[in-house]
């Protein structure tokens, strides 16, 4: 799924490089919450993306 059709399912523009993500909860690897907010107090933030990592297509 590219990131248009992600952005458009959440109902918003898609992000360009260098645009501020919108805020978000998400588990981390252990099933904690992590919210972006609270990780840029700390400091700079890089987001990636692996779509189904190990997985064909």
């Amino acid at each position: 799924m590219n990131a248009g059709v992600i952005a458009m399912l959440l109902g918003s523009a898609a992000l360009k490089v260098g645009d501020r993500a919108p805020d978000f909860t998400l588990p981390d690897t252990e099933g904690k919450p992590v919210t972006l907010s609270r990780l840029l107090v700390q400091g700079p933030v890089i987001l990636a993306f692996f779509p189904k990592a190990f997985t064909p297509g």
